[in-house]
């Protein structure tokens, strides 16, 4: 364990708390002590910006289209909202699948001592 995670572990372990594991950041993947409780994302302020504009793009997305489909009542548009939604949850698989190796990574790293 270098300097930096030992005093980063140690600085949790003192707070009185009970002691925190290293989680996995939502967005990017990498490992990071939480330093609050139900911490989701690590402290860079990008990975969280991200996350939620991604999300804030999908619901104008789907709005615009669910409106549509209720408004016009066009046929073929729960189709496309079908579609839409499997390319968003085949984007989260990916991204799923990308964090699995960062984290596959990391613990293969804590286990030979680096």
């Amino acid at each position: 364990m270098n300097a930096i995670s030992r005093m980063t572990t140690e600085r949790i372990l003192t707070r009185g708390d009970a002691p925190r594991e290293r989680r996995y950041c939502k967005e990017c993947g990498n490992p990071f002590w939480p330093s609050r409780h139900g911490q989701d994302f690590c402290p860079k302020s990008t990975c969280r910006s991200t996350f939620h504009q991604r999300r804030a793009s999908r619901g104008t997305q789907l709005y615009d289209l669910a409106m549509e489909w209720r408004g016009k009542r066009r046929k073929g548009l729960f189709t496309e909202l079908c579609r839409i939604l499997d390319d968003w949850l085949y984007e989260d698989r990916e991204r799923a699948k990308a964090h699995k190796v960062i984290r596959e990574a990391h613990r293969r790293q804590l286990r030979e001592g680096r």
